[in-house]
């Protein structure tokens, strides 16, 4: 798993929705001690060059063992389900605002006021047994997950799903479903050949067949071993033949990355640009690309926070410059007070609000905006009428030594205001039982992006979301839920762009959430022996090897061999 994102991994393997995210510190430092301990050779030792058929990636597996459990239906599947063997309808690529990315399907239609979508499916897909996947195998997927009560983050409500012919999905809704599209798009289909009479809930599918261009070689409890398929539908020749997925603790990554063993990871490398980047400028590369961001949550059920001029206040005093610096300096960079990333979401952000940006600490504008709710400077100390300080806490979660520090560093600039401000270590699911009954001053957590706006608003700013989710701070408004429901009844990018600039004005103005600094989809990877690797001139998928699902084989399917 991304040590920089805190959160289950199927966030970046499209499953539509995903909870709190951080960035990382306290791995960034344990493997920069591992990488000392060990003195490791800066020199990639692997072959490379032309013939070369195999790749070594590091998928993210949890704990020291591989479980074979390939079932899609399940939360606890294992990485390499998912792309590599079970594929998405189609995709939208957030690092250029959502752009269309067909897959199993190549094109959808709304109709009838978006109670109704057609999805054509690829004419080529087909399942790794050589049979043809057709609308029908959707159509019992869908069915059976909701007839058997399944968990897939992508499960949504539909009246009905038909096949109209073997490459026509239709499935309709009793009212405008616009806002499922993300949902949609991450149905992951079984053939139905192979699924009819099993228990969902129970089998672990060893053996699977999917529409995926690897099949699984070889399992044992310390490596996944992936082989490309001869017959795989929307490439013939695969150049990455086999695919390696060991356990990869976090002590060895860094010196495996160095040695060249692994060539392709998503861990955190302590200041990257040093440490991994700089040993090999020619093949050693790091791109943390955004999909999403980190925000300062105030309590809105507790004073002081219910005064937008106190949310203000707090927001204008943060160093966001600064934050950048703590993990990986020059990979990530400063939110838009909208909330949105300038460089990946700015075709939604409104032109009123394309420079609303506050990368320093503007503290003569913070206090200016404490006098505004009642509070001055005296002695060093940000005081209200009768004399007390303002004083407040930041709850955090114990074991996330990275996210405390992170927070202290918050809480340091906040104090040059004059405001008192601790950090609480708080076990997890304390914090969360605590974030939920919204008994907290102010935590600092994330949000991410979509194919447009909507689920990003709705998760942060819609009452019904009120602790969980992304409205952490119980954020109630009227007007953004009106305006919330409306952009869900629409599937016009200008009608949503419309209004979600007036959503962005909301977080502008009435500060529900201090927008902090980007997250990113951390990945490193060797050019030694393969190319075509995704960059920020040519962001055609977040770059991670455990984002799984349609982003990692774009990749897989795009390497060429390096020549030499």
């Amino acid at each position: 798993m991304n040590p920089t994102a805190r959160t289950n991994v199927t966030a970046l393997t499209r499953r539509p929705r995903t909870h709190a995210i951080r960035t990382g510190t306290l791995v960034a430092l344990s493997l920069s001690l591992a990488l000392a301990a060990t003195g490791c050779s800066a020199t990639p030792t692997a072959s490379g060059g032309a013939g070369v058929s195999s790749l070594t990636a590091n998928l993210g597996f949890s704990g020291t063992t591989i479980t074979r459990n390939f079932n899609p239906f399940s939360l606890a599947a294992t990485q390499g389900t998912f792309g590599f063997q079970y594929e998405a309808l189609f995709d939208f690529n957030i690092l250029k605002g959502g752009e269309f990315k067909p897959w199993l399907g190549t094109k959808y239609t709304w109709s009838d006021g978006g109670k109704k979508i057609t999805i054509d499916l690829d004419k080529r897909a087909n399942w790794s047994d050589g049979s043809k996947l057709t609308a029908a195998d959707v159509v019992f997927t869908m069915d059976y997950v909701r007839d058997n009560k399944l968990p897939p983050s992508w499960a949504f409500d539909y009246k009905k799903a038909t096949a109209a012919d073997d490459h026509t999905l239709v499935i309709t809704f009793d009212k405008p479903a616009y806002s499922k599209l993300d949902s949609i798009g991450a149905i992951t289909p079984v053939p139905k050949k192979e699924w009819q009479g099993r228990n969902g809930k129970t089998y672990t599918n060893p053996n699977p067949v999917g529409s995926g261009p690897y099949k699984l070689r070889q399992y044992s409890a310390q490596q996944l071993t992936f082989q490309a398929r001869d017959n795989y539908w929307k490439q013939k020749n695969i150049p990455v033949k086999t695919v390696k997925a060991p356990v990869i603790t976090q002590a060895a990554e860094v010196p495996k990355l160095l040695s060249g063993e692994l060539e392709w990871s998503g861990g955190v490398v302590p200041d990257v640009q040093k440490q991994y980047i700089s040993k090999d400028p020619k093949n050693h590369h790091a791109w943390y690309p955004t999909y999403g961001g980190q925000y300062m949550f105030f309590n809105h059920t507790k004073k002081p926070f219910t005064d937008v001029h106190v949310r203000r206040a707090l927001s204008l005093a943060v160093d966001r410059t600064q934050l950048l610096d703590i993990t990986n300096p020059g990979m990530f960079n400063t939110l838009n007070l909208t909330g949105l990333d300038a460089k990946t979401q700015g075709k939604w952000i409104d032109a009123k609000y394309q420079d609303a940006e506050q990368p320093r600490a503007e503290l003569a504008q913070s206090l200016a905006e404490f006098k505004k709710a009642g509070y001055t400077k005296k002695g060093g100390k940000l005081v209200d009428g009768s004399g007390k300080q303002l004083s407040f806490t930041i709850i955090e979660v114990s074991t996330w030594g990275d996210a405390v520090q992170f927070d202290k560093v918050v809480a340091s600039q906040l104090e040059k205001a004059g405001v008192n401000v601790s950090v609480k270590p708080t076990d997890a699911s304390q914090l969360d039982v605590k974030r939920k009954k919204g008994d907290f001053d102010v935590l600092i957590g994330g949000a991410v992006y979509y194919s447009t706006p909507y689920n990003y608003f709705k998760d942060m700013l819609w009452s019904g979301n009120a602790g969980v989710w992304t409205n952490y701070g119980h954020y109630k408004s009227a007007k953004a839920d009106a305006l919330i429901k409306e952009m869900g009844e629409t599937g016009d990018p200008a009608e949503i762009k419309k209004i979600s600039a007036e959503l962005e004005g909301m977080m502008v103005d009435d500060v529900p959430a201090a927008p902090l600094i980007t997250i990113g989809v951390s990945s490193e990877y060797n050019s030694k022996n393969w190319t075509g690797w995704p960059t920020a001139k040519n962001p055609y998928a977040q770059p991670a090897p455990w984002a799984g699902g349609i982003d990692a084989m774009s990749i897989l399917l795009n390497l060429r061999p390096a020549k030499g």
